[in-house]
């Protein structure tokens, strides 16, 4: 039997909602962590049963994201374990986690990726009574540090070559196999009898990969997005998908589908975006949207192979060694990773993108280069953050030689002239009811002014707007902009993160200071009601 002195004070509740952060919008905290209950003494026998550890001895929670809660669990031999729970806004349950522990299981033997390797998880037992009450993953836990922590302070070549080349020979890896169809990785068995038919990849498959062929499948899109709200209780098409256009047209008929039954009047008003525009509007966008897309996907199948990647290679989600000369030892949070067009995976992963203003990453390489002594008009801060700009810099500007010169069919999919709007679109649609139609009406205009460029030629183009409309759309989109710039720069003046959360400690502190600010909001300019309050819109629970 395992010891319960680890949890002696902390009740279930009282263990899921302690974290060092909190969100500045109660009613976003208490939404975020409402439901998420669990047996914690069912739990630790899960982990003790899959370590063969006879007690957890401590629990440590770890800063939380807005989708999972993590634990590190320590045993009395000293082992230690990771475990993961999915919150209510992640998706559904029991397919997100089997989702995750498919393609975890897979990136590890198959793509021979650093990954956790999954000791049980709440699956694993079949069709018994799962005791924890939740879903959960029990994993190892990856050794080194995020690589957010080395970034900023590595430098010189002979530092960051290794963590360039490292992300590249990942993404290498993963793009090296070609899936049948598009949607999310399972095992067999966790997909419906009628799936189960379908081949796993394409084509004629390397020996290396047949063994694996039949453990795995493609079954439904673990997109959050597409399951959020009333669509988790609507039959709609989530795939898997034959082809590019069926998943681009799925996700336009699906918003349809809602709209014909859930009206966005009908909806909370505090979970969705000013402005509000109706309905009619927003059908015809969708209607357009249709009408384009078959013409606008690429004709090159090489770039619209089913490809599987993970979601978000950050600074966070990529660990390196501590010490010495830096190299990745692992790459966590696999949840939502999904298998989708390639040239829909080429966007430069989070971790190598440089966001500051100082430098263009995307100037020649010797045009970079000559700028890298700063001023001599600069104090020795700014000196010292001159050059933290340019090393960033100059890695974003590295990573993308290596792409245009060794990658020929990635550079070909980064190339395309409307590859931003082809990789954001299926989110505008699926967003649009929540975030509003700005975003979806702006890549459709964009389309249209590029057309003989994006589609074939003598192909007339689907997408009108009259004048009254453009102009209607350019000062909404002039309000939005202004709106986008104002949530980013308060967001900086209260060391705050995108989903709304701050330190446990400064949260007094940021919340009085947020009263300062409010008195500068202007709704004229951006549009919208100021945002940091209970009953406002909020990305995560819409």
């Amino acid at each position: 039997m395992h010891s319960t002195a680890a949890t002696s004070n902390l009740d279930t509740a009282e263990l899921f909602r302690y974290t060092t952060g909190r969100w500045l919008y109660n009613e976003r905290e208490q939404n975020i962590c409402r439901y998420v209950k669990f047996d914690v003494d069912s739990l630790l026998n899960v982990a003790c049963k899959a370590v063969g550890a006879r007690s957890c001895t401590k629990i440590t929670k770890f800063d939380e994201g807005s989708y999972n809660k993590a634990f590190c669990l320590t045993f009395d031999d000293e082992t230690q374990v990771i475990a993961r729970i999915p919150c209510p806004v992640a998706g559904p349950s029991y397919l997100t986690t089997a989702s995750e522990l498919a393609t975890l299981e897979f990136a590890r033997e198959v793509l021979q990726l650093p990954v956790p390797r999954v000791l049980t998880w709440s699956g694993a037992e079949g069709c018994s009574t799962n005791r924890v009450i939740i879903d959960y993953i029990i994993m190892e836990v990856v050794p080194g540090v995020p690589l957010g922590m080395r970034w900023y302070q590595v430098a010189g070549r002979e530092q960051v070559s290794p963590l360039v080349d490292g992300i590249l020979d990942f993404e290498s890896r993963m793009e090296s196999v070609h899936f049948s169809q598009y949607g999310s990785l399972y095992f067999k068995e966790d997909v419906a009898p009628e799936l189960q038919t379908h081949p796993l990849f394409a084509g004629e498959v390397d020996d290396s990969l047949k063994c694996f062929a039949e453990k795995y499948r493609i079954g439904p899109l673990i997109d959050r997005h597409w399951w959020r709200g009333v669509r988790s209780r609507m039959a709609l098409d989530r795939g898997p998908w034959p082809d590019a256009t069926s998943y681009y047209l799925a996700v336009a008929k699906n918003e349809q589908k809602l709209l014909a039954q859930h009206t966005p009047d009908s909806q909370t008003p505090s979970f969705r975006r000013t402005p509000i525009h109706p309905r009619e509007t927003h059908l015809r966008l969708l209607d357009m949207y249709i009408r384009a897309i078959p013409f606008v996907l690429p004709q090159d199948s090489e770039l619209s192979t089913p490809t599987l990647w993970h979601p978000d290679l950050s600074l966070g989600n990529i660990l390196i060694s501590e010490s010495h000369i830096p190299s990745i030892q692992g790459v966590i949070d696999w949840q939502h990773a999904a298998i989708l067009p390639y040239f829909q995976q080429v966007a430069l992963p989070p971790a190598v993108v440089y966001e500051g203003h100082q430098f263009n990453p995307r100037l020649h390489p010797l045009a970079l280069a000559s700028s890298r002594e700063p001023p001599d008009t600069l104090d020795p801060a700014e000196e010292e953050e001159y050059r933290l700009h340019h090393r960033l810099a100059t890695r974003h500007n590295l990573y993308q030689a290596h792409i245009r010169l060794s990658h020929k069919r990635r550079h070909a999919a980064s190339s395309l002239p409307h590859i931003e709007q082809l990789i954001m679109l299926p989110t505008y649609v699926v967003r649009a009811c929540s975030d509003g139609i700005l975003d979806l009406r702006q890549c459709l205009l964009f389309l249209r002014d590029n057309w003989t460029k994006v589609a074939p030629a003598g192909v007339p183009c689907p997408i009108e707007f009259s004048q009254d409309e453009i102009a209607e759309h350019e000062q909404q989109w002039r309000a939005f902009q202004f709106y986008q710039a104002a949530i980013e720069l308060f967001n900086t003046k209260l060391d705050c993160e995108g989903d709304g959360r701050v330190s446990h400690d400064s949260y007094e502190a940021v919340k009085e200071r947020l009263e300062g600010l409010k008195e500068s909001w202007s709704e004229e300019f951006t549009g919208s009601p100021f945002p940091y309050q209970d009953g406002e819109y909020s990305f995560f629970l819409s």
